[in-house]
């Protein structure tokens, strides 16, 4: 039986998206100078990438600026971090390592992302997070970027801004006239349960809601308490977007994501993370891996139950806990005997999707 354009799986081409040493040969050739001593960028100082939206954007859209899923480093994904752009505001979700490159390829900035929102304080979620911070305030941030997160993210932050304050310094007789880097970066912790709103600035509504992530595996609980990771829910008067972050089956992610135009997922293959693992370490006990990988992730088929119940529109795919054998587009097979009629995004690094799924790769101006 022939399928509906709606039941199509969306495949967005990969493309080459890494022109980073071409942008800094020459923003250093003219700019650097001027970068260090005003930090007032203009766009020719980034290569050619737009700072603001063009009329033809989507009002809503969400960016996937890194796939990656686990700490490790990837050949051709950055690690988790989402972009979502709101009328005329853009809100960061996740700040894993090379953030900063991939806002700019992304047509944005460090000093232009309005709000930060942390699922959980895992290294792969959180390492590009000082980055963001400092170059941010180094290209001349005026108004604070808010960090919301779970518990633990205000001990975090405190301690990347100590680190930062050494480079601080440094530049400080460079730019006299800056504010003070931690004045920009104002914390606040949700200790959430069940779904409640933790933000609203009059354009997003945010709703968040502590998942399974850390369900069965998880570490004493520490001097700001237990740890929690949480999916969030972004509501906007042209629609809904809700976040997974990393999370295993829940009932209360599902409630948080009915009805939403787009849910973003992450998701896992098992098997293929099973087979690297045995290949490396032959005689390898893999027993408490794969507890995790089952509770604590989601596999194609809960994936596709997750959106099928949740009754969503788009299904976006990311942070993939995969082996090296394995080609993300084969999820879309498994996924779709549960999840029969909305579209499904293999999502990749630098993939815009509009609200209505209408998906497209972002290419950086050579």
């Amino acid at each position: 039986m022939a399928k509906t354009a709606l039941q199509r799986p969306v495949k967005v081409q990969r493309r080459h998206l890494y022109r980073g040493m071409t942008m800094f040969k020459r923003f250093a050739g003219t700019h650097l100078v001027a970068f260090i001593l005003l930090a007032v960028p203009t766009a020719s100082a980034i290569g050619q990438t737009k700072l603001q939206h063009s009329p033809e954007e989507p009002v809503v859209s969400v960016t996937l600026l890194g796939t990656a899923g686990g700490p490790p480093p990837h050949i051709n994904e950055s690690q988790p971090a989402t972009l979502l752009r709101a009328g005329g505001k853009t809100y960061l979700i996740d700040s894993g390592e090379n953030v900063g490159q991939q806002l700019v390829r992304a047509g944005s900035s460090p000093r232009a992302v309005n709000v930060t929102f942390l699922t959980h304080l895992h290294w792969d979620h959180v390492l590009g997070l000082g980055y963001l911070m400092a170059s941010g305030w180094m290209l001349g941030r005026q108004t604070p970027m808010p960090i919301w997160g779970p518990p633990g993210t205000s001990e975090y932050v405190s301690r990347e801004l100590a680190a930062l304050q050494i480079g601080e310094d440094i530049f400080r007789p460079q730019a006299p006239g800056r504010p003070p880097l931690a004045s920009m970066f104002p914390v606040h912790e949700a200790n959430v349960g069940s779904a409640q709103q933790i933000y609203d600035d009059g354009t997003v509504r945010v709703l968040a809601v502590a998942n399974t992530h850390y369900a069965q595996q998880h570490a004493e609980p520490h001097s700001y308490g237990v740890d929690k990771s949480y999916s969030y829910r972004f509501e906007t008067a042209k629609g809904s977007v809700t976040i997974t972050g990393d999370t295993g089956p829940s009932e209360a992610v599902e409630r948080l994501a009915k009805g939403s135009d787009i849910l973003v997922s992450e998701i896992c293959d098992f098997d293929s993370i099973k087979r690297a693992v045995l290949r490396a370490t032959p005689n390898a006990n893999v027993d408490a891996l794969l507890e995790h990988l089952h509770s604590q992730h989601l596999s194609a088929r809960e994936v596709g139950k997750l959106a099928q119940s949740a009754g969503v529109k788009t299904l976006v795919l990311t942070h993939y806990v995969i082996g090296p054998d394995f080609d993300p587009d084969d999820f879309t097979a498994q996924i779709r005997p549960y999840f029969p009629h909305g579209k499904i995004i293999v999502g990749r690094d630098l993939v815009q999707v509009a609200l209505d799924g209408d998906a497209s790769a972002i290419e950086s101006t050579p």
